[in-house]
């Protein structure tokens, strides 16, 4: 697995095919789809281990930034953060139900009578099975801890590099 292809996924949920079983399908942010057959705790480690990331690690020191014990995002980089919302009902007891979604691809999250919508990047519309509520506190909470990792970033960089940084994106912000 590549950075760049990681770079291109807008989210990926557990997924059943009849005939294949057990997979991953995968939702890019330039509209396409895929599907691997991979169980949901391999594919993460896989991505964890492309950014040499401490899953165990990063589930404790993010977990206590954001003031949780479970459903912690998976951080792959300060710009690169995956939520976990109930993407799925499991089939049967120890199937995989939350799905990742990338958090800069989330576009809105619209309410329905049940439960909501998340409208990705790419044009996807995928139903999410809990409240509209919760999936908005999940993404606040995951927006806090990009606020808090882009910070530290910043933090460890340099003074010329942070007005160069700074200067870019204001002359991009004004095209």
């Amino acid at each position: 697995m590549e950075t760049h292809e990681i770079m291109q996924i807008a989210a990926f949920i557990p997924d059943y095919q009849s005939g294949a079983g057990h997979g991953i399908k995968i939702f890019y942010r330039d509209g396409s789809t895929g599907w691997i057959h991979c169980s949901f705790r391999s594919y993460i480690k896989k991505l964890a281990k492309t950014f040499t990331v401490n899953l165990q690690e990063a589930r404790r020191r993010y977990g206590a930034v954001i003031g949780r014990k479970n459903l912690i995002p998976l951080v792959l980089s300060p710009f690169l953060l995956f939520v976990p919302l109930k993407a799925r009902k499991p089939l049967v007891p120890g199937d995989p139900a939350y799905g990742y979604f990338r958090l800069r691809s989330v576009q809105d999250v619209v309410s329905t009578p049940q439960s909501c919508l998340l409208l990705l990047e790419g044009g996807h519309t995928l139903p999410i099975i809990q409240s509209y509520r919760a999936t908005c506190s999940h993404l606040r909470k995951a927006r806090k801890l990009e606020a808090y990792l882009l910070e530290q970033y910043l933090q460890l960089m340099d003074h010329e590099a942070n007005v160069e940084l700074l200067q870019k994106t204001i002359d991009r912000d004004q095209l």
